[in-house]
């Protein structure tokens, strides 16, 4: 009998399998805690089974769009479609996200939720009755609603070759790799939709099903431990 089909065997294939499972549920699970945070993408885990009846999983990240919702925040900006916006950490740190929701920092600096700069720097100030927001990415403001808006910046837009080669490091942020290639600014754009935000991609309907489906899968493989558990304890019986 190969070896691969012997009690040892079949404790390690199902064990090696049984841990691809529990971290495939993992994936699952982070997804779903991250269902309602903006322009988060989902992680998707590929499971291939190999020749010798191992299963291998690959981790990939679904860059698709997530749907567009409407607020009434007027530093809140959706991408629609490819692309993401550069911001900049305070320690000088270039990162890409798609989370949008805006808000002012420190002198009336257009910043993320976590204290990045948007861009290279959009002084909005805080003695403004109204920001407008260009599709382009166009950022104007209006000191009085009777006079013509002054223009700011623009909040610029890059893509990627690969951005699946994106490395995600937190806060819904990547930075760029080898593997992505090198940032490429997009002009002449319409991507940018003012008072909204996009939201995950994730399908919570899809991934409690695959839950579910993972869930059993790793009862299976209780099961057939527990079964070869017994048979080895009848074969020691056996040969005493």
């Amino acid at each position: 009998m190969p070896s691969g089909y012997n009690l040892q065997g079949i404790i390690r294939r199902n064990t090696v399998n049984a841990l691809t499972q529990f971290e495939r549920m993992g994936f699952y699970s982070e997804n779903i805690s991250n269902w309602s945070t903006n322009a988060y993408k989902a992680t998707r885990f590929e499971e291939i089974l190999g020749e010798n009846g191992y299963a291998n999983g690959v981790v990939r990240t679904d860059h698709s769009q997530g749907s567009i919702q409407v607020t009434k925040r007027e530093l809140d900006v959706a991408l629609d479609g490819p692309g993401f916006i550069p911001v900049t950490s305070p320690a000088g740190e270039i990162y890409y996200t798609r989370d949008g929701s805006f808000c002012l920092g420190k002198d009336g600096i257009l910043m993320t939720q976590g204290g990045d700069i948007v861009g290279s720097g959009i002084r909005i100030g805080g003695d403004v009755v109204k920001t407008k927001i260009d599709k382009n990415g166009d950022v104007y403001i209006y000191k009085d609603l009777s006079k013509e808006p002054e223009y700011r910046g623009t909040i610029p837009v890059v893509t990627f070759d690969n951005p699946e080669g994106l490395k995600e490091v937190g806060d819904n942020k990547y930075i760029k790799t080898e593997i992505s290639g090198e940032e490429k600014l997009v002009v002449d754009h319409r991507k940018i939709a003012q008072y909204s935000v996009e939201r995950s991609n994730v399908d919570l309907f899809d991934h409690v099903n695959q839950v579910m489906r993972v869930n059993a899968s790793l009862l299976a493989s209780t099961t057939l431990m527990t079964a070869v558990d017994d048979m080895y304890e009848k074969a020691i019986n056996i040969r005493e």
